[in-house]
């Protein structure tokens, strides 16, 4: 059925029973204590892991409403809940549509609410030879800023990219400007609205001279201070946030696709609520205003891939007109895996001309690291960034994840420089000099083997 049609009596949304709030709760309330997830883990039983209890968690919810948007009673607020992305984008579009949208805000683990700055989409030209020059010069300052282990520490990991970031949205001129971020940040943790208006229009006053300016990379005359107030934010949170995971997956993946896997197993978004100010008609529901609709992306791809694996879609219906063919739909199967990432990136359910430069500068960052740290890193200094924050116990997997690939990089260089020991002719004078040989190639043998075990785990841990 069609999203704006109106010719059909309107149906009262679903509410979830009792025993559905209590799941989606608990659900929510679990992301908090990532430390769960490592007896599971550690005794093979994926099933026990957050994420899949809370896709059954939600899957029960699914089924329950008949995998309609049901109104959900949670922890942290009641929500009208989307079980799929093609719904997620159709609610959103039409609500837009019929401008019934207001704030947006990210919500975290700790069930904590941050304003986003609001989509603006003027049509920037971005320069990708610009993008990339930048991109290498910050991977050479990484390199040099790392600590002697070979690591990258959380704060300067943090201060090159925001620079960087600056650099790209406002131009070279704000690159050194730190208090543009600092004034960023101060946004985003705005208590209300009316702090949050503030602060944004600090931020403006602060951005300003650069739109004037138009000093920006490869971006002509200057927008509007509203699209540089959304880019600043969003390349921000994607070099911050996708940039690390995305170099931790290197081990087992191709530049583009590590990006876009990083994309989809942890969006920089990954819970989003989108306020609903006046009310509106999508599909045969009818959406009150005061509603909050939350739009779980990371949990919405999961329930996706379950339903695409179970067959159609729950009562033969169609996504209100939605065209799930174009953006939004890419993914690892896509013939260009960095196509279509803009909904991860940004709240808004449209094209975003900023998730799309967050994009290429996120893969042109892990490529220039790819390619200086092979060439110019000392042996045993290639490690995948250690961004995480936190102890080491109880850290997200993707920590370990990025920690096995640099152990099977090292075991790699390891086995590859035995062979090349083990090749030189000074071992061919007598059987001594053989058996040593021998001895040198079986180790090599060792490192490669226990590298590709490595790997492999490091697979599993970001998976």
């Amino acid at each position: 059925m069609n999203a704006m049609d109106t010719g059909t009596p309107p149906r009262r949304l679903a509410t979830a029973r009792p025993l559905e709030n209590v799941l989606v709760s608990a659900a929510l309330a679990a992301q908090r204590v990532s430390w769960i997830d490592a007896p599971a883990r550690a005794l093979g039983l994926k099933s026990f892991t957050r994420r899949e209890l809370t896709r059954q968690a939600l899957a029960q919810a699914r089924r329950a409403g008949s995998g309609r948007p049901t109104r959900m009673a949670t922890a942290f607020g009641a929500f009208l809940m989307p079980f799929s992305g093609a719904d997620a984008d159709a609610l959103l579009r039409r609500a837009q549509e019929a401008g019934a949208l207001g704030a947006v805000t990210a919500l975290d683990a700790e069930g904590r609410r941050t304003i986003l700055t609001p989509h603006a989409a003027p049509p920037p030209t971005v320069n990708p030879v610009a993008v990339r020059s930048a991109a290498t010069e910050a991977a050479a300052a990484l390199l040099a800023a790392r600590q002697p282990d070979g690591a990258f520490g959380r704060a300067e990991w943090r201060a090159v990219t925001r620079r960087l970031a600056r650099r790209l949205v406002l131009g070279a001129g704000a690159a050194d400007d730190t208090l543009v971020s600092e004034i960023l940040d101060a946004t985003a943790r705005s208590a209300d609205q009316a702090e949050h208006g503030a602060r944004s229009a600090a931020l403006r006053r602060r951005i300003e001279p650069y739109v004037h300016e138009g000093a920006r990379a490869g971006a002509g005359a200057g927008p509007e201070a509203a699209y540089l107030e959304h880019a600043l934010e969003v390349v921000t949170r994607a070099l911050a946030e996708t940039a690390p995971r995305a170099f931790a997956l290197l081990a087992t993946e191709g530049v583009e696709r590590s990006v876009a896997e990083a994309v989809r197993r942890h969006p920089p978004l990954p819970a989003t609520i989108h306020a609903v100010v006046a009310p509106f008609r999508w599909d045969d529901l009818t959406v009150g205003a005061d509603t909050e609709i939350l739009c779980a992306t990371a949990w919405l791809r999961d329930l996706d891939e379950d339903r695409d694996s179970e067959g159609p879609d729950i009562e033969g219906r169609d996504s209100g007109g939605l065209d799930t063919a174009g953006w939004g739909s890419g993914g690892p199967d896509s013939a260009d895996p960095l196509d279509d990432l803009s909904a991860d990136l940004c709240a808004a359910r449209v094209p975003c001309p900023a998730a799309d430069l967050g994009v290429l500068a996120v893969t042109e960052l892990v490529r220039a690291l790819a390619d200086r740290a092979g060439q110019d890193a000392p042996t045993g200094a290639r490690e995948a960034p250690d961004v995480s924050a936190g102890p080491v116990m109880g850290a997200d997997p993707a920590h370990y994840a990025a920690l096995a690939t640099a152990g099977a990089r090292n075991l790699q260089e390891h086995a590859r420089r035995l062979a090349d020991c083990a090749r030189q002719p000074g071992w061919n004078h007598d059987a001594f000099g053989e058996r040593c040989r021998m001895t040198l190639l079986a180790h090599a043998e060792r490192c490669a083997t226990a590298a590709a075990d490595a790997r492999r785990a490091a697979e599993w841990l970001a998976n």
